[in-house]
């Protein structure tokens, strides 16, 4: 049994087609996106009726529940003010973009999606259990940890909103996520996970990343009139919420030549 985990698409159609081709070949038995298929991203619309039409289990992001809702806050945490107010003005052009059937569809995606495989329960969530918006931390207590695993009810946790890879693995479960498919955490690509169960001993996880061609998704960005800085976020590797997910001063130098 392969269980594929997708997270934070944020509306960036290119880069959701290369990760689902790669999936596609690992023959995978499911696929489960974590939430956070809109916003940054230049054609919300347009993944949403992707993943609708696909046979992917998908549970609500704070920036899908966001706009379900008709808030203009997603609680998000941003860099800065300045971050702050580039993604409120992009994120009222996104609930411009959508349905009413997509937003219904949206409001209607459950918080949670639990599955059991081989006596173990897989817990899927955007953030944390119990708290949509707010993530795995990075270099925790294991303390920490092993009190998400415990109030969670479930052996494995998988859950996205951080946009970085993590595997946590503690003597009460698992903690994975799977980082973010088009949320700027790679230059030029994204990531994705694969969780094994084999007929024996603990499941392995295997960190899939891939690039894509920022061609298409640079045309959706010229179109919609704005969001070129979210568009350096993509090529570059930065979050869209303003922070860098790696210290190499490589990418921070070609961000300062731009």
């Amino acid at each position: 049994m392969k269980i594929a985990f997708i997270s934070d698409i944020h509306g960036n159609l290119a880069a959701l087609k290369a990760a689902m081709d790669i999936l596609k070949s690992r023959e995978i038995d499911l696929v489960v996106n974590l939430g956070d298929l809109v916003h940054y991203g230049p054609v919300p619309s347009e993944v949403i009726s992707f993943v609708q039409n696909s046979q992917i289990e998908s549970v609500q992001g704070n920036c899908d529940r966001a706009l379900a809702r008709q808030r203009s806050i997603t609680g998000e945490e941003y860099e800065n003010p300045h971050w702050r107010n580039l993604a409120a003005e992009f994120f009222e052009w996104t609930s411009d973009q959508i349905t009413s059937k997509q937003r219904r569809w949206l409001r209607e995606l459950p918080d949670e999606l639990r599955f059991q495989f081989e006596k173990k329960t897989i817990l899927c969530v955007h953030g944390l259990p119990g708290n949509q918006a707010m993530g795995l931390p990075a270099d925790a207590a294991a303390e920490i940890y092993d009190s998400i695993l415990a109030r969670s009810g479930a052996n494995i946790v998988v859950c996205g909103a951080t946009h970085t890879p993590s595997i946590v693995r503690r003597p009460n479960g698992l903690i994975i996520n799977p980082g973010s498919v088009g949320g700027g955490s790679v230059p030029s690509g994204g990531t994705a996970m694969i969780l094994s169960f084999a007929e024996e001993g603990e499941p392995e996880v295997e960190t899939v990343q891939f690039t894509y061609s920022l061609e298409d998704t640079e045309a959706g960005y010229k179109a919609a009139g704005k969001g070129n800085i979210f568009l350096k976020c993509l090529e570059l590797g930065r979050d869209q919420r303003g922070n860098w997910h790696t210290e190499d001063p490589k990418w921070r130098q070609q961000w300062a030549e731009l």
